[in-house]
């Protein structure tokens, strides 16, 4: 018996080991890929303009999201020769509308228009909103921007000189948080800055797969066409990640410019912050769930006390000095790459090590919590998240106000106490006139 458990003992260490390695090269090739690419101004597009083909703005709105003036403005003063920006709100009592409204007027000279009324093809509503526009797109290369993010003047030219490349299917670019201006924010900046930063542009360098965030993604609708369309995508809730993954499944490639999508982080609270990050892993664990349950061995803490572990049982290192020099490996890395993608980290230095360890010692409780749950809340709804392989439609279901005809009265009160199974099956034949809508069962994966 004690021979078995030394022999798992030495196996489950080497894995420690080699897991530990690994992470190491990520922060050493991410850290180098983030000083290389970000630390100098990019260079200008190659494309002349007679030959630059059009590209097609989606940029749908709901709110008045922080900074969104300067975000929505930075589309209209892109430095190329041919393009169109399409706005698009779900309410035309959005608060957004005033904003595109005035920079339309300050910016004439731009093709830009506002769409207001979304189109109910399935339960995502950034698909939903964003449907009409596309359809009506002038041009093929369709680049959809998120509300909260803004882009430098040349990114759409670089942009499209790769995809012009031979066998590129979609460009993204590196999610960036800038101007936190509460813990919350701050915590979304150490994670956005750091540990997603490094893996990011790693496992987009390596490219054995498909990596996609949808803050910013530019590819060809003739290509989407080849999949059904943008409309085949409303029943996920991470249409941007399904969407990179079936392009990438047609043999085409994608490529990340020296660009960053920079996301004004604002006043976001705390609670908000774990709610953000508890959505996400919820959602991956639906996409890619091999890759969801090894995310907490690659977080510092428990790769750290696992392989300081390993390293004294097989190497009789020390534990207290392999913890330190791996901490300082750590968070040098990020501190690296952290002020290179936002020289203003630099003046907030406490503020961002304050957040960086807090952000660190809170990432394995948030990720047992967040996995423990199939309901994720976005732009104020809930949502359901089906742990069926079977793609179907999803059913909505109402707020229960009294008066609302659903057949399933039943179901109804099993949601309010929480008691109803993830797979539960209604049909949407079986509700009727629903008011507000709150709760979508959306087809997931494993």
């Amino acid at each position: 018996m004690n021979t078995l458990l030394e022999g798992v003992s030495n196996v489950a260490a080497l894995a420690f080991i080699a897991l530990w390695c690994l992470m190491m090269v990520f922060c050493g090739v991410g850290t180098f890929l983030i000083r290389v690419r970000h630390s100098r101004s990019s260079a200008l597009s190659a494309l002349p303009p007679s030959t630059a083909p059009g590209v097609t703005v989606l940029r749908p709105l709901k709110g008045v999201d922080c900074n969104l003036f300067d975000n929505l403005s930075s589309s209209f003063r892109q430095d190329y020769p041919l393009y169109e920006l399409i706005f698009s709100v779900a309410d035309q009592n959005d608060p957004a509308i005033e904003i595109v409204n005035e920079l339309m007027t300050q910016y004439p000279e731009v093709d830009a228009k506002l769409i207001i009324g979304d189109v109910d093809v399935d339960v995502n509503p950034k698909v939903n909103n964003m449907l009409r526009g596309y359809q009506g797109a002038k041009y093929d290369i369709i680049w959809i921007l998120d509300s909260n993010v803004h882009i430098n003047p040349g990114c759409m030219g670089r942009s499209v000189s790769e995809l012009m490349h031979p066998g590129i299917g979609l460009v993204h670019h590196l999610p960036c948080g800038v101007s936190p201006q509460t813990y919350g924010s701050y915590l979304e900046q150490a994670f956005l800055n750091t540990a997603h930063a490094k893996m990011y542009i790693t496992i987009n360098k390596v490219a054995l797969a498909s990596c996609v965030i949808g803050k910013s993604n530019m590819f060809r609708k003739s290509v989407l066409a080849q999949l059904g369309g943008l409309e085949n995508y409303g029943k996920y809730m991470s249409e941007d990640n399904i969407i990179g993954e079936a392009i990438w499944k047609l043999g085409l490639r994608h490529r990340m410019t020296t660009d960053v999508a920079y996301q004004t982080l604002g006043s976001l609270s705390v609670p908000d912050y774990f709610k953000r990050r508890a959505r996400w892993i919820r959602i991956r664990k639906y996409t890619v769930l091999a890759a969801t349950l090894l995310e907490p061995f690659t977080e510092s803490i428990l790769n750290g006390f696992l392989a300081a572990w390993a390293f004294h049982r097989m190497l009789h290192v020390s534990v207290s000095l392999f913890l330190l020099a791996h901490f300082t490996i750590w968070i040098s890395s990020d501190w690296i790459i952290a002020t290179t993608l936002d020289t203003a980290t630099r003046r907030e230095a406490k503020k961002f090590l304050r957040a960086w360890c807090i952000r660190e010692l809170a990432a394995l409780p948030l990720w047992i919590s967040a996995m423990a749950g199939s309901t994720v809340e976005w732009r104020g709804k809930l949502f359901w998240l089906n742990t069926d392989e079977r793609w179907r439609p999803g059913a909505v279901v109402g707020k229960w106000m009294g008066k609302a005809s659903v057949v399933k009265e039943s179901w109804v009160e099993g949601v309010k106490a929480g008691i109803v199974s993830s797979s539960a099956n209604i049909k949407a034949t079986e509700l009727a006139d629903v008011a507000e809508p709150l709760l979508v069962v959306i087809p997931g994966r494993h």
